[in-house]
């Protein structure tokens, strides 16, 4: 009988690229089964997959900041050279080459980047432990959350990049849904919200995990594709009808549509706007509360499919001289949208931008 596999998983971060991972963990164990998983990930990432049935160990990565193309390649070519008690090494971390795997959808890169098929299901895997759910049912009965008929979680200040949205924005668009005395409001972020009114709640003293629970106390989550939006698709969460904020012109555009049409799950309790204001989104949410059907006949926008994130891969690329792994982005890309001539013209726009834009970063990095 064959030893078991000891497997090493590279996901350092952010906590809903860690959640879309999560999948590959559980598709690892029934690859290799019997195998001894080890995930490395951020430090300020670990928590979210604590208590993970399919992660046997833990590596926390404190050396590689967010971003810093330069410290991965070092970190993964440390854990290729001196890493020899893993059998097998899967980096799915959307960086430096595993950009090429992007098609216009953040889980799908991230699962693509696993060299099998994935065959489980793709859900998020959260546990939470019975002292986090303790604690939001006290923060529910605090709240006396169960009095109101629509309890709305409201993402903001998301940490993806994806919209900014300032505190005082999701205040006012709290206050016209208030309005309605069945409704209260919980604001979600890390920026602490006091407010005068009981029905809008600081929601800042939940943990990322615990607003996944929280879920199980609301009715519609008010979301930016940012990590409470996709906690909140997790199995340790309630799926809740979500009005998404999003901005089109993103460099990593992630929409929750193209998301769940990608991978078959279903889009009719969506609605995602990319031109609102406060009136506008608060409308639509009210619209919501009532009809979501109508609601979404009315007011959903179609998010228009861009390539500008290309040019940049393909920069980031050329900078390491990995032409394989741009040959690669091409093909993943015509697979999904065929000869897209947009698309080539992002590609060619990406090597005809590099040596300008090659030479103002080095020059801003000298001075």
């Amino acid at each position: 009988m064959e030893p078991a596999k000891k497997i090493l998983l590279v996901q350092l971060y952010s906590n809903g690229d860690c959640l879309y991972a999560t999948a590959v963990a559980r598709q690892i164990k029934q690859d290799f089964p019997g195998s001894h998983l080890t995930w490395a990930i951020a430090s300020f990432c670990k928590s979210i997959i604590a208590g993970n049935p399919y992660i046997d160990e833990i590596m926390e990565v404190g050396t590689v900041a967010k971003n810093d193309v330069v410290a991965f390649r070092k970190f993964k070519k440390d854990i290729y050279r001196h890493h020899k008690k893993f059998d097998e090494i899967f980096v799915t971390h959307n960086a430096d080459t595993n950009q090429a795997l992007y098609d216009g959808c953040i889980r799908s890169s991230i699962l693509r980047a696993y060299p099998y098929p994935i065959t489980v299901p793709v859900t998020p895997i959260l546990h939470l432990s019975e002292e986090e759910i303790e604690r939001v049912e006290k923060f529910a009965s605090e709240h006396q959350l169960n009095n109101y008929k629509q309890v709305i979680l409201f993402e903001f200040a998301p940490q993806s990049g994806q919209l900014k949205i300032t505190k005082e924005f999701a205040v006012a668009v709290a206050e016209k849904l208030i309005k309605n005395s069945d409704v209260a409001v919980i604001l979600s972020s890390g920026q602490k919200v006091i407010h005068q009114h009981k029905a809008i709640i600081d929601g800042s003293i939940l943990s990322l995990r615990e607003t996944a629970a929280i879920t199980h106390y609301c009715s519609l989550l008010i979301g930016c594709s940012s990590g409470i939006t996709w906690i909140s698709t997790s199995d340790a969460a309630k799926q809740l009808p979500m009005v998404q904020l999003l901005n089109a012109k993103t460099t990593w555009v992630n929409p929750i549509s193209r998301d769940f049409e990608r991978f078959n799950l279903p889009v009719d309790k969506v609605i995602e706007l990319i031109e609102f204001d406060k009136e506008k989104t608060a409308d639509c949410v009210q619209a919501a509360m009532i009809n979501f059907t109508e609601a979404k006949k009315k007011f959903n926008q179609n998010i228009p499919l861009q390539f500008k994130t290309t040019r940049s891969i393909i920069y980031n690329l050329l900078c390491y001289l990995e032409f394989g792994a741009i040959a690669k982005h091409i093909k993943v890309n015509r697979e999904i949208y065929g000869n897209n001539p947009v698309f080539y013209k992002e590609v060619v726009a990406g090597f005809l931008i590099f040596p300008f834009k090659l030479i103002k970063n080095l020059i801003i990095k000298r001075n």
